[in-house]
């Protein structure tokens, strides 16, 4: 079922065969609804709403899931197209003078690193690790410039069928009240022939980073030049994973899958494991992290499977194979 007007939608979670509107709610709408303003469906689209624990401060905590569309070539066309729009935001960032400033993490490394095995990314996610405020003149400065950079980039090869626009961008604050705090851009984007899209940008401000980032090459989907920034390690990405899955109020299934992918190709060592739990995890309990701890993992599987079916097994069946990878690092 899709809804024609975003009245109809009450307190989730929703049920997987519900659909969002084709357009976005009016800013007047969203604020009266409590709907986060950087809701933006793709028109034409089958989007199921996703609980977004990042939005909690809006009443109707959701963002639009990946899109599924009528043909299967138009489905093809239009992820390539945002692959493309990625491409443009990334190279953007990394010649910005933000560079040094970002650390790059998330499903775009996981998918550099792994391929087709890892989420298809339409999203990025940045570490602020240079003390800023989030709602600082600083931090506006920086999202300004990254949309009027990536609409810049996007527009350099007249050939190039994707354009980024600063003009539409919209942005609000994620993790007000749960974890450290951070800002949420959105970049719509357009080519022709397809429905239009958009690009999210989350930064977070003061989170520590417990292991030095390194220079890391993104590809490039159309086969270009990597594009090169400073990200995590895999082994920080997955001790991330892991401080999420076990300290968040709301734990992710993909944070799971992908904590469970990240443990099948590297190994952190437990110096790095309690580095990165050391403030959450002293705080809940008094003692090593253990299997047991792990085994007692809980995300949200119904929300990750809405946005990905194609995901086989259940939720236990990634929680016991994370726990088994990382038996050698944990204590007896």
């Amino acid at each position: 079922m899709t809804a024609s007007d975003w009245n109809k939608y009450r307190w989730g979670p929703w049920e997987p065969d519900e659909y969002l509107p084709h357009h976005p709610p009016e800013p007047e709408e969203a604020r009266r609804l409590g709907l986060p303003p950087t809701l933006r469906p793709v028109p034409g689209a089958m989007q199921s709403p996703v609980f977004d624990p990042a939005m909690v401060p809006h009443r109707k905590a959701m963002r639009a899931g990946e899109p599924r569309f009528p043909s299967r070539e138009q489905g093809e066309r239009w992820y390539a197209a945002r692959r493309r729009a990625v491409a443009h935001v990334l190279a953007a960032v990394a010649g910005s003078r933000w560079a040094d400033d970002l650390v790059l993490r998330g499903s775009v490394l996981l998918r550099a690193w792994y391929g087709d095995l890892a989420r298809e990314p339409g999203d990025l996610d940045f570490v602020c690790p240079t003390g800023w405020d989030a709602a600082g003149h600083e931090t506006t400065r920086m999202m300004e410039g990254l949309a009027a950079a990536a609409e810049e980039v996007s527009g350099r090869d007249p050939g190039d069928p994707v354009r980024l626009s600063a003009d539409g961008a919209v942005h609000s604050d994620i993790w007000t009240y749960d974890k450290v705090p951070g800002r949420r851009l959105v970049l719509p984007w357009r080519a022709e022939g397809l429905p239009s899209g958009t690009v999210q940008l989350d930064f977070v401000f003061g989170e520590p980073l417990p292991a030095e980032p390194e220079l890391t090459e993104i590809p490039r989907a159309d086969g270009g030049p990597p594009i090169l920034l400073d990200a995590a390690t895999p082994e920080l990405s997955l001790a991330w994973k892991l401080l999420w899955l076990l300290t968040d109020i709301y734990p992710q299934g993909k944070d799971l899958y992908d904590a469970w992918l990240l443990a099948r190709n590297c190994r952190p060592s437990y110096d790095l494991l309690t580095a990165t739990l050391a403030e959450e995890w002293d705080h809940r309990a008094e003692r090593p992290l253990s299997r047991g701890d792990i085994l007692g993992i809980d995300a949200d599987w119904d929300e990750f499977r809405k946005e990905y079916p194609g995901v086989r097994g259940e939720a236990e069946d990634y929680v016991r194979e994370l726990a088994d990878a990382l038996a050698p690092v944990l204590p007896a």
